[in-house]
């Protein structure tokens, strides 16, 4: 009897590798986030190889954005005790959302632009064009990071 062996490539093997593009695409640290929350969301894992087989870089974009809201998501419920923003700062953002993100624009534009800002926070760029171009309330890491990334001591709401 001669049967051909099928080679099954570990689902968890497929997911590294396309970490490590998107790694390499965007930064070590959402490669390394991507691929460690796609091995407990099969959400994120479908997303994952999405964007490997996608051929049109906005669609790419989308699904790189959906993802870090995904990580951020999951990196909330884990947040740190000590660096924090605090609710009551959150509820002043909501009010003035377009005027915040149209100062952290300002101030990432002064420190380097948005790729550099990606480069320090590690927010993949398409994630960064979709938080600053939306007028939705932004998530709480994604904030945590921009301000750590800016190195600003607080969302500044007043000029």
């Amino acid at each position: 009897m001669n049967m051909k062996m099928k080679k099954i490539k570990n689902p968890s093997f497929e997911l590294f590798d396309i970490a490590m593009a998107l790694a390499e695409a965007y930064s070590h640290e959402f490669g390394h986030e991507s691929y460690h929350l796609s091995l407990k969301s099969e959400g994120v894992a479908d997303l994952m190889r999405m964007w490997h087989s996608e051929t049109d870089q906005n669609e790419r974009n989308e699904i790189i954005a959906d993802i870090q809201d995904l990580i951020d998501d999951e990196n909330n419920e884990e947040k740190n005790r000590h660096d924090y923003i605090n609710f009551s700062d959150l509820d002043r953002i909501s009010k003035n959302i377009r005027e915040v993100k149209d100062r952290l624009l300002e101030e990432t534009n002064l420190q380097g632009g948005i790729k550099r800002l990606s480069e320090l926070s590690g927010i993949p760029q398409p994630s960064l064009s979709r938080f600053f171009n939306g007028n939705a309330m932004p998530q709480r890491m994604t904030l945590l990071k921009i301000k750590k990334a800016l190195n600003l001591a607080k969302i500044e709401l007043n000029r």
